[in-house]
C-alpha cells in the first residue's frame, strides 16, 4: 500500500541471533552429519539449557533491535496514515486527475488517476477504488 517503502521487517529473536552467529557453527562442528532441521532442534535444546548469563548478551541485542523496529514501524504507520488522509480527501481526485485527451473527445472513459512514485521519480497510474499502484481487479 505504501509508495515510499515496504513495511519494516521484524528483527530476529535472541535465539535466532545466537543460532546464526555462534550456535549453528558449534553444532555443525560437533555433528557434521546433521541436516538443517536437526541443527535447529539441537540448537533449541542447547538454548534452553544455556545459563541466563550467557543468554543475556543475545537478549540485549534482540531487545535493542526490537526497540529500533518499533520506532521504524511507528514512523511507517504515520506515513501510511498521512497517505490515507491525502488520498481519500475530496480534493485529491480534483487535483490529480489527468485531463481527457483532446484527440478523442467522444470517449466514455474516466480520466486516469496518477500518483508520484518517490522510489523512481515517475508518475504511475493507480486504481480509483483502492488507490493501489499495482494491478488490481476493480
Amino acid at each position: 500500500m505504501s509508495y515510499c517503502g515496504a513495511r519494516p521487517k521484524k528483527p530476529m529473536t535472541a535465539f535466532m541471533l545466537w543460532l546464526n552467529s555462534a550456535g549453528r557453527e558449534h553444532i555443525k562442528s560437533e555433528y557434521p552429519e546433521f541436516k538443517i532441521q536437526e541443527v535447529a532442534v539441537k540448537g533449541g535444546e542447547l538454548w534452553r539449557s544455556m545459563p541466563e548469563e550467557d543468554k543475556s548478551v543475545w537478549q540485549e541485542s534482540a531487545s535493542q533491535a526490537m526497540a529500533e523496529y518499533k520506532k521504524e514501524l511507528e514512523h511507517w504507520n504515520a506515513l501510511i496514515e498521512h497517505q490515507k488522509k491525502v488520498c481519500l480527501s475530496q480534493t485529491y481526485t480534483d487535483i490529480y486527475e489527468a485531463p481527457l485527451s483532446t484527440r478523442f473527445p467522444n470517449t466514455n472513459q474516466r480520466p486516469t488517476l496518477f500518483v508520484y512514485d518517490c522510489k523512481d521519480d515517475s508518475m504511475a497510474p493507480i486504481c480509483r477504488t483502492c488507490f493501489s499502484k499495482a494491478r488490481c481487479f476493480h
